[in-house]
């Protein structure tokens, strides 16, 4: 990005409080947590206006500020998706610059894999442990073996059960990303269209029964026909279909194109990310509908911003979740967390909501992501 993010909301919860998700007994049971036994000394970390305002792929720590530290992240998934890519490369360079020796596991899409994964991070006896999950339950059985270990867990992007906790959780907010995007996509029709009786809609849900995935959704259709409520005292929402494409470009292009033929008259589509709105593009293109429905994202990658800028898809709004961001911060928190120190719970970077309004101030031709 040209700017710098100075906008960061950090949900301050200490370790402490994480009590009130599990009885004290059971936390005993579950071994010492390194970090939470060495925050006896009373530290607790908080980040400097300096810290927060770096630029996505600039470096948060000191210089071999935790030298020798040996850290594993667990990566539900890296091939085939620009997004974890991002997220992994900026881990890796945080991780080099701060000292620590980053072990990064592929999950490969796989639960099973990423559950062995975090096994034999445990078995190597790492001194943090940062997962991304496939399932926000799924991996309990694996994450049970963290705790046990004494291992101080970190989780990024994606949700994980509370009943995991301990853990300090690095995302966005990502359910008030989907309200912004779909308001903005409610409002961006309403002022091409003005009000139908019946406004038809794809909703493109990453995947089933995923908590990170249900929240988007829940957040567009909320933001959607909250707009609608305030402006008419009704909603004309009609969602026709609702799909999966397991947050790649490829199966979003193909169900689009599916909902299409079933529904030429479609009018809207929720995409749950960019890599999605990717795919959608690429169906409407096909169809000769470009320009004509109108699309809401999250991510806010530089060709999505570049379609918003240049107004020619029909891509209204897109919700800035920075993997770059989450990566390098995970990191960071993980190593803070091993060295004794209290992280926050819940750690949030920005989501920026950009539209046709404010799209020049961000985007970046440059640009990594």
């Amino acid at each position: 990005m040209k700017k710098k993010i100075v906008s960061v909301i950090l949900c301050i919860c200490m370790l402490g409080s994480l009590t009130a998700c599990q009885k004290a007994s059971e936390q005993a049971d579950k071994g010492a947590d390194k970090g939470a036994a060495a925050s006896g000394n009373g530290e607790s970390f908080t980040p400097t206006a300096e810290m927060l305002e770096t630029l996505p792929e600039e470096v948060i720590g000191e210089k071999n500020e935790f030298e020798g530290m040996k850290i594993a992240l667990s990566q539900r998934n890296i091939a085939g998706s620009e997004w974890y890519e991002q997220l992994v490369n900026v881990a890796k360079k945080e991780a080099e610059h701060i000292g620590v020796e980053l072990t990064v596991y592929d999950g490969e899409d796989d639960i099973t894999k990423q559950m062995s994964d975090i096994e034999t991070a445990v078995n190597m006896q790492m001194d943090a442990i940062v997962v991304n999950p496939k399932d926000s339950s799924g991996l309990l059985p694996a994450i049970e073996k963290v705790h046990a270990a004494g291992i101080p867990l970190t989780v990024v992007n994606s949700a994980m059960s509370e009943e995991g906790s301990p853990f300090t959780f690095v995302s966005a907010d990502v359910e008030n990303s989907g309200y912004q995007g779909g308001f903005e996509l409610a409002k961006a029709f309403d002022e091409k269209y003005g009000w139908k009786d019946s406004v038809k809609a794809l909703v493109l849900s990453a995947a089933a029964q995923e908590q990170e995935s249900d929240l988007r959704r829940w957040g567009q259709i909320n933001g959607y026909n909250d707009y609608m409520l305030e402006k008419y005292g009704k909603s004309n929402l009609d969602i026709v279909a609702y799909q999966y494409y397991n947050w790649q470009p490829e199966p979003a292009m193909t169900v689009t194109m599916d909902v299409l033929q079933a529904n030429p008259d479609l009018d809207i589509i929720f995409s749950a990310c960019d890599g999605g709105a990717q795919g959608v593009v690429s169906a409407l293109k096909s169809a000769g509908k470009l320009g004509d429905i109108l699309v809401t994202s999250i991510d806010a990658r530089k060709s999505v911003l570049k379609w918003i800028q240049d107004g020619d898809k029909g891509v209204v709004a897109t919700v800035s979740n920075d993997p770059r961001i989450m990566g390098k911060w995970a990191v960071y928190l993980a190593a803070q967390k091993a060295s004794g120190v209290t992280t926050p719970a819940r750690f949030n970077v920005p989501n920026n909501c950009y539209t046709v309004k404010n799209v020049k101030d961000v985007y970046d031709p440059d640009s990594a992501y």
